[in-house]
């Protein structure tokens, strides 16, 4: 049983598949003396109801892939279509002489690929049987998993390819992050793994088994790849549908730097104006009495505004939270002028100037906020405080 979905974390699923008298793995073919052991397990395949990501519950041991092999690179038609795949891949992302890496690199068929097509190719993978094959081919291949704790050794890479590998993966969320995190800024990379799509399509109740523990859909399959910092510049279904590929680009993770200096450079430029209009016996107003007129107002604790004009009859009476400012119409300004008009709503910006200037004839200083507090020219430019 599972008691949450292995991709969105919801308790909302259902069982869609019963399979019966299943095989406990599908990768063992048995020895004769072997046979009085082996027992068959039943199969339950879940849909999460909120996501729509199908699952089974990991039966597996976690030593399971330690010495795992099942290869498929014997077969001459996949050996030409993981030839073409990794030519387009390579030619169209220009990763001729850059460091790529392969997660799950298995006997090393397709990692020689690579690196014969000009890459700087290394592979890693927890199989020791596999990983043997993969290094007398001449390949560099590390030993282990990948996950945020345990990131690719030798990273940065300036892209990955993994294959027929999430589909076995018991936390995807860790492991795309640790390949993210392997990764340089704008990295690009392959997955690869079976169609959910093709086993729906064709009734194929054979493609479920126990060493698969996710059946991704198109949707489910972008779905993981974006929530774990992934942009997908391609998704299509190959091999006659019979896998999904993924192409994918690290995304930039955000600087919050400037964001937090603003709050400091947003501040100093409000107290500066305001001390200098004070010393100049001029009187300061605000229009916005919005989200960002509140937040500014709070946060730069300032004193010394006369009012805050909005066109909103339903908050003009009213005071702003914290910094405790009446909140009347844009008609104050005749009654009661201003020499100088902050804008804090952004959105209405041009729409505010022009009602300034030309419904109400003000013809007082006009600033606004941007990094800095900055100031509105007639010339239709923007100076800095």
């Amino acid at each position: 049983m599972i008691e949450k979905c292995r991709l969105c974390y919801s308790n909302n699923l259902e069982k869609c598949l019963y399979l019966p008298h299943s095989s406990p793995n599908i990768s063992k073919l048995l020895k004769k003396t072997e046979l009085n052991q082996d027992k068959p397990i039943d199969v339950h395949v879940y849909n999460c109801k909120q996501c729509g990501f199908v699952q089974i519950a990991d039966i597996l041991e976690s030593s399971y892939y330690d010495d795992y092999l099942m290869t498929i690179s014997h077969s001459p038609q996949m050996r030409t279509y993981q030839l073409s795949q990794a030519s387009n891949f390579v030619q169209k992302y220009n990763l001729v002489g850059k460091r790529l890496v392969e997660i799950g690199c298995g006997d090393g068929n397709y990692l020689g690929y690579l690196r014969d097509l000009g890459t700087v190719s290394l592979g890693i993978e927890p199989s020791a049987s596999f990983r043997d094959l993969a290094i007398s081919k001449g390949l560099k291949v590390f030993s282990g998993y990948v996950s945020c704790d345990h990131l690719i050794p030798e990273s940065p890479y300036d892209a990955f390819v993994t294959r027929q590998v999430l589909e076995h993966i018991p936390d995807i969320h860790q492991f795309l992050q640790g390949i993210r995190l392997s990764m340089r800024e704008n990295a690009v990379g392959l997955v690869e793994v079976p169609s959910l799509e093709q086993a729906i399509e064709n009734s194929r109740f054979y493609d479920f088994f126990p060493d698969h523990l996710n059946y991704f859909s198109q949707r489910t399959l972008r779905y993981a790849l974006l929530s774990n910092g992934f942009s997908v510049l391609d998704l299509r279904r190959g091999m006659n549908g019979e896998y999904l590929e993924a192409i994918v680009k690290v995304d930039p993770q955000p600087s919050f730097q400037a964001l937090q200096e603003s709050v400091e450079t947003l501040t100093r430029d409000i107290a500066c104006l305001l001390t200098q209009a004070r010393s100049q016996g001029k009187r300061v107003a605000i229009w916005g009495s919005g989200a960002k007129g509140i937040t500014t107002l709070a946060v730069a604790r300032v004193s010394g505004i006369e009012y805050v004009i909005d066109s909103d009859p339903y908050k003009q009476g009213l005071f702003t939270p914290v910094s405790h400012l009446p909140v009347v119409s844009p008609e104050e300004l005749r009654k009661n002028p201003v020499d100088i008009v902050i804008i804090t709503a952004m959105a209405y910006r041009d729409e505010i100037i022009n009602q300034l200037r030309n419904n109400l004839k003000f013809t007082g200083a006009i600033s606004f906020l941007g990094k800095g507090l900055q100031f509105w020219v007639d010339s239709d430019t923007v100076v800095d405080s």
